[in-house]
């Protein structure tokens, strides 16, 4: 997904920094101590969204089917399996999908089936219960992002969760903005940021994609999704907005009655 080539290359030189861009899950730098922290921060996130949701619905919550897009090593893709029934792990990257399938094997996950993407999400086999989405979307270009919102939208059972975060809002000045554009479009000025920085000459820069909000609440309002909360929060140093969106479907198409009007 979004540029599928700087993705397969992350998968292959540095899974880990690749899910969690702190210099600490670089693959010079991992080491068993680090490994933990990054699990267990997945850990807690999915406990997070579960507990949101059994709020919700007053009762233990545990899918049949789920899906985590985006999946890149399994660090959310593993403690989403430990509360279903089965999970499908979603990725680009053969070399993350190759990951997820050792860390499955040496932490005992049993019920999780990885598989390539694409922007359709053809693999994944008809509607699941909880479709789960983190740390993925800002990285893909906006107008194909928006139509992965809207296949996931459209691939959750009547009753279950959507589960996803985006960029909202960029904070960073228009200077600043144009010199990241241009480090994605003009290779040399992102080597130079590179050398800069003490990175690897040819390290590929990781786009950074701001979604428009109305379209997505459109999008979900049309796909039936009635009980929606927003969760607002600051990603890369304060410098874009960031909003994570827990949707429960209640019918496909439903006209959505406001109980506040």
């Amino acid at each position: 997904m979004g540029t599928d080539r700087d993705w397969q290359s992350w998968g292959e030189k540095s899974p880990y920094y690749g899910v969690l861009s702190s210099s600490r899950f670089s693959a010079a730098r991992l080491d068993e101590c680090a490994e933990s922290e990054f699990f267990e921060s997945g850990e807690a996130h999915v406990r997070a969204v579960f507990d949101a949701i059994e709020r919700r619905e007053g009762k233990t919550w545990r899918p049949e089917l789920a899906a985590d897009i985006g999946c890149g090593v399994g660090r959310l893709a593993m403690p989403i399996a430990t509360r279903s029934g089965r999970v499908f792990a979603v990725d680009v990257s053969p070399a993350m999908l190759a990951e997820i399938k050792y860390n499955c094997s040496r932490f005992g996950v049993l019920n999780l089936t990885p598989l390539a993407s694409d922007d359709a999400l053809s693999r994944l086999p008809g509607v699941v219960d909880f479709i789960h989405s983190y740390l993925v979307l800002q990285h893909i270009p906006t107008r194909r992002g928006m139509g992965l919102i809207r296949e996931m939208a459209g691939r959750v059972s009547n009753g279950g969760y959507l589960a996803f975060q985006v960029y909202v809002g960029c904070n960073a000045s228009a200077w600043l903005r144009a010199l990241v554009r241009l480090r994605y479009w003009l290779p040399p000025v992102n080597w130079l940021r590179n050398v800069v920085r003490g990175r690897p000459l040819f390290e590929r820069p990781m786009q950074l994609n701001v979604y428009p909000l109305g379209e997505i609440v459109s999008i979900l309002r049309r796909s039936g999704f009635s009980v929606t909360e927003f969760h607002l929060d600051e990603e890369a140093g304060g410098d874009f907005e960031s909003v994570f969106i827990l949707a429960k479907r209640s019918e496909a198409g439903a006209s959505i009655y406001n109980v506040y009007s």
